[in-house]
């Protein structure tokens, strides 16, 4: 590679992490209207629909608080759509800052008994609904 194209590189290269970075930002400022929109979901005990870490999933919101480290996130049951861990059904936590394209849906659920916000490892928990809040 001639020193042109090791500039042209290196320029692409920060090009793309400036947008990466900008991405990163848009979404952490994205999260207020993502946690307002589970909140409501919370109360009025809806499925919602969103896309994580780029698979669709459909959850049904059970807890909002922090992690250990502070970030936000959801606890909520994901009754179907992709994973790459453990296929669905099952209690999942999602970070409110990866949390793409959230929908409030028509579909309505009761709250699982077997919710545990802390073995989850949700601190602070601020909204829930396991209890019928």
């Amino acid at each position: 590679m001639n020193r042109r194209g090791f500039l042209r590189a290196v320029g692409a290269a920060a090009a793309w992490c400036c947008s990466r970075s900008a991405r990163a930002v848009a979404a952490a400022a994205a999260s207020p209207g993502v946690e307002a929109l589970l909140r409501a979901a919370l109360r009025e005990r809806r499925v919602v629909r969103f896309r994580y870490r780029g698979l669709i999933r459909w959850v049904q919101p059970h807890a909002l608080g922090r992690l250990r480290n502070g970030r936000n996130a959801l606890l909520g049951w994901q009754a179907s759509g992709a994973s790459r861990s453990t296929p669905p059904p099952g209690w999942r936590t999602f970070l409110l800052a990866q949390i793409e394209d959230l929908v409030v849906t028509e579909v309505k659920f009761a709250p699982r008994p077997d919710c545990d916000p802390e073995k989850s490892g949700l601190v602070g928990v601020e909204a829930g609904n396991a209890t019928g809040n």
